[in-house]
């Protein structure tokens, strides 16, 4: 068994118990709240990783609903009754471990499972599913 294949073995498991996960908060806590939704936002759930959303009213139902989330937006396309607590730059991450992906000193990512924009047609086609067996 190769140390690739394990890993991709058990993202895959992570993959599918997070999935799981996400599905039944959904259905039990974030679809009624969003459905009639309350009059003052309800406290962010600090066990919820969040979203990133581009549209502003998706954002505000979102931050209603308890969502962590992130609007991604110029400036001065955002609607001056949002409250907006902490605008950020973006940067990119400079302290990924890539020594787990290296063999001999040359870096060996994963192939690239989807090329293209975001949204379901990606999510669709990001789930690989592992087709390895751990007796190999």
């Amino acid at each position: 068994l190769v140390f690739q294949d394990l890993v991709a073995f058990v993202t895959q498991l992570q993959c599918t118990l997070l999935d799981i996960h996400a599905l039944l908060n959904y259905v039990e806590i974030l679809y009624p709240l969003l459905t009639s939704p309350p009059l003052k936002p309800v406290h962010a759930n600090p066990t919820w990783m969040g979203c990133f959303a581009r549209n502003t009213e998706v954002c505000e139902s979102l931050y209603f609903a308890g969502v962590p989330v992130w609007l991604v937006h110029d400036e001065e396309f955002i609607p001056p009754t949002m409250n907006i607590i902490h605008p950020v730059q973006l940067t990119f991450p400079d302290n990924i471990v890539r020594a787990m992906y290296s063999e001999g000193g040359v870096s060996k990512p994963f192939l690239s499972i989807f090329q293209g924009p975001g949204g379901l047609l990606c999510h669709y086609h990001m789930h690989w599913h592992y087709e390895g067996t751990l007796t190999e």
